[in-house]
């Protein structure tokens, strides 16, 4: 393995000024000067939608989905068809844009959040296929919704002009809201072996079994995917390599900025935009009960007062910030490849899921404080802060969001170690 040169000069930043809470001096970070700048009408619509999200997000983690009141509203403001092309009627958002988003509704709900995470990172795994796929989804409205399940969790029998499909996909998050269901199978080839492959599957083609009881993240609906003998034809598969190499399908990589974005950096990315909006949820959550709480068995009346907790709370809060700033940077790499045509190299694309794994640290660590220091009251089962602390453990033990996986196959990169990579990048 070539050892690759590193590039990594500091770089200017500046103040920028995001929509924030009223009162809650929680959006402090700076960015690179060449940032490509995000839609602020979209992110202001995440936010306006927030205090609907706060109210109804423990009856949605109840349901163990997002109450269709919510969903109403995210479409409403089309906030699930941010990555839908133009040509169809969505916003073709860039992954500065849909990071902001989601980071904004994870400050409302992670599940909510979440769910809109993966509805939209469906769509733009579609946007990867050839433009007749692409008419078959949105052709008639732009509202439909593609969720995903990538990981090949059967093998498909070949037939004639494409393949036949049945299997079980676990963790789809957001089924009950798609109207198409992206999954990944194995499909055997001439010589014995198998290659990983994608399926794109219209409505009736798929149905939905209800599996998803976790302590965590409980409203995302992340239940099981059931196909059974369903044909899907050639033109509506695509192979996992390829995709990861970003050989896309789609004849439109020339004039569609967005359909040339790197495929599992643009697929990653935005787990740290979930945790991002956490933990700036826990911040707000936890300065408004720190203001008033007093300290059992300290001098301090009020832990407004304490230097203990004035040191939680800013030191907190600088994680949350520096989070940010490596999902920012992640998205600026992101959003160039795709402006420029330049696909990133291992190296460039290992550093966005490294980015991804080390936000999940600092927001783990941000949030484990906040709780500590706003006393035994926000673990109790009725508090907020109880069900994001769950929620952030649970959206940072996803695999590309795993921050040992994203080290080593980062760190193998670094010093240019023997063999390939554990896991593709």
């Amino acid at each position: 393995m070539k050892v690759p040169t590193l590039s990594n000069e500091p770089v200017p930043t500046r103040a920028t000024g995001s929509p924030t809470d009223t009162g809650t001096a929680t959006d402090t970070a700076t960015e690179p000067d060449n940032a490509i700048e995000p839609d602020s009408g979209l992110v202001a619509r995440a936010a306006a939608l927030r205090p609907l999200i706060r109210e109804r997000a423990e009856e949605g983690s109840r349901e163990g989905r997002v109450v269709p009141d919510v969903i109403r509203a995210l479409e409403e403001q089309g906030l699930l068809r941010l990555t839908v092309p133009h040509r169809y009627g969505g916003h073709g958002a860039d992954s500065r844009t849909l990071v902001d988003v989601l980071a904004g509704l994870a400050r409302g709900d992670g599940s909510t959040a979440w769910t809109a995470m993966l509805l939209n990172i469906g769509n733009w795994f579609a946007t990867t296929w050839p433009v007749r796929v692409q008419d078959e989804i949105w052709g008639d409205t732009p509202d439909a919704r593609c969720c995903a399940i990538l990981a090949p969790s059967s093998t498909a029998r070949k037939a004639d002009g494409g393949c036949l499909v049945s299997g079980r996909w676990p963790y789809a998050s957001g089924s009950f809201a798609a109207t198409h269901a992206i999954t990944g199978f194995l499909v055997p080839q001439d010589d014995g072996s198998s290659r990983a492959a994608v399926g794109l599957f219209h409505p009736g083609q798929w149905s939905i079994e209800r599996s998803w009881f976790p302590v965590g993240m409980r409203g995302t609906g992340s239940d099981t995917v059931v196909i059974d003998e369903v044909f899907v034809p050639d033109h509506r598969i695509q192979y996992f390599d390829d995709l990861v190499a970003g050989d896309y399908a789609t004849e439109l990589r020339d004039t569609d900025v967005r359909s040339r974005a790197p495929f599992l950096p643009t697929g990653t990315v935005i787990f740290g935009a979930i945790q991002v909006g956490l933990g700036r949820a826990a911040l707000d959550l936890a300065v408004e009960r720190l203001r008033s709480k007093g300290v059992v068995g300290s001098v301090y009346t009020r832990a407004r007062d304490s230097p203990v907790h004035q040191t939680a709370v800013a030191e907190a809060l600088s994680k949350i910030d520096a989070a940010e700033l490596l999902v920012h940077r992640s998205c600026r790499d992101i959003d160039e490849s795709a402006a420029t045509g330049v696909y990133p190299d291992e190296l460039a694309r290992a550093r966005v899921r490294n980015d991804t794994g080390t936000v999940v640290t600092l927001v783990h660590e941000a949030v484990d404080r906040l709780l500590k220091a706003a006393g035994s009251g926000s673990f109790l089962e009725t508090s907020p802060l109880s069900r994001i602390f769950q929620d952030v453990g649970m959206a940072g033990s996803h695999v590309h969001a795993t921050p040992a996986i994203a080290a080593e196959v980062y760190g193998r990169l670094l010093l240019g170690a023997d063999g390939g990579l554990t896991v593709q990048v």
